[in-house]
């Protein structure tokens, strides 16, 4: 499944004014063309195409149900894109590694594309561009003399390119138990899951595991919810956790196993994002090449 061929309405980009008005006109920008200009000349090689809330069909409903005067409320724009046939919202936040919000080294955002139907994802994308990448990933970026400009370019059209790829790696599998006790709860838990809600979802699956504390299903889940709100060592102990008491069910076994391996790809993505160390440990069951292999998939 990917996103290319999308449109996605552009949430608000969190952070400093002057990077996240600059990030936004880029984005806008670079997925339009003017009439006659290659994708290529753009950098853009995807057909995905950004718009703003405003640009809805239906701009007065959405101003009608707005808790704020002027200031379109993020249920009514999701309904809205609904009735115009968008299945993405795509926001964005700021970050910055090196801790200085104005390094002309670094930019790093946190991209979340929420999508608004079952079947399409939400997902998190973590993103870091520094200027040693660009000269090698975007050499004719060189000639722009300033270096925060540079780095929106650069982050505009690496944000393209994940969102142009397969986006299969970034889903994982739920389990979903039909007879051990909890099995009811942890279902429960993963239809919030499916549209987005992580906070619900898990708060019903730490509950089950404080009644049932066997239910490998719910230890799994726990642990990919645990991941979605980027607490890796919390995700990885509910998953050790899960490893342990399927000793003897091959299918529950082998799920738990499958769900370490996208955990610590996740946190992989996190850690190069953000110019982290490698956690403590290192690295448990993946190495840097299978990462990348599985990338270039």
């Amino acid at each position: 499944m990917s996103v290319s061929g999308e449109s996605i309405v552009l949430m608000e980009i969190a952070g400093p004014q002057k990077t996240a008005e600059g990030l936004r006109q880029e984005l806008l920008q670079i997925t339009r063309p003017n009439e006659g200009q290659s994708s290529s000349a753009t950098g853009n090689s995807t057909s995905v195409t950004f718009l703003l809330p405003d640009q809805l069909p239906d701009e007065s409903t959405i101003r009608l149900v707005s808790a704020v005067e002027n200031e379109p409320s993020d249920l009514a724009i999701a309904a809205a894109a609904r009735r115009s046939g968008l299945r993405y919202l795509m926001r964005g936040e700021i970050m910055h590694a090196t801790g200085n919000p104005r390094s002309e080294e670094r930019l790093s955002v946190v991209w979340k594309l929420v999508g608004l139907d079952a079947d399409c994802p939400t997902e998190g994308m973590p993103i870091s561009v520094n200027q040693q990448q660009i000269s090698l990933a975007y050499p004719d970026l060189m000639a722009i003399s300033d270096p925060h400009v540079r780095l929106q370019k650069a982050m505009v059209r690496k944000t393209l390119g994940l969102l142009n790829q397969s986006v299969i790696r970034k889903t994982v599998t739920l389990a979903e138990p039909r007879y051990a006790l909890g099995s009811r709860a942890v279902r429960e838990g993963n239809v919030f899951a499916q549209h987005g809600n992580w906070p619900a979802a898990e708060e019903i699956w730490v509950q089950t595991l404080e009644s049932h504390p066997g239910q490998v299903g719910a230890w799994i889940n726990a642990s990919i919810a645990a991941a979605a709100r980027q607490d890796f060592p919390e995700a990885k102990q509910r998953i050790t956790r899960a490893i342990q008491l399927s000793a003897f069910s091959p299918v529950n076994r082998t799920l738990a196993k499958e769900t370490l391996v996208w955990l610590e790809l996740q946190q992989r993505d996190y850690h190069e994002a953000f110019g982290l160390p490698d956690p403590p440990g290192g690295w448990r069951v993946t190495h840097r090449d299978e990462t990348m292999a599985t990338q270039n998939d």
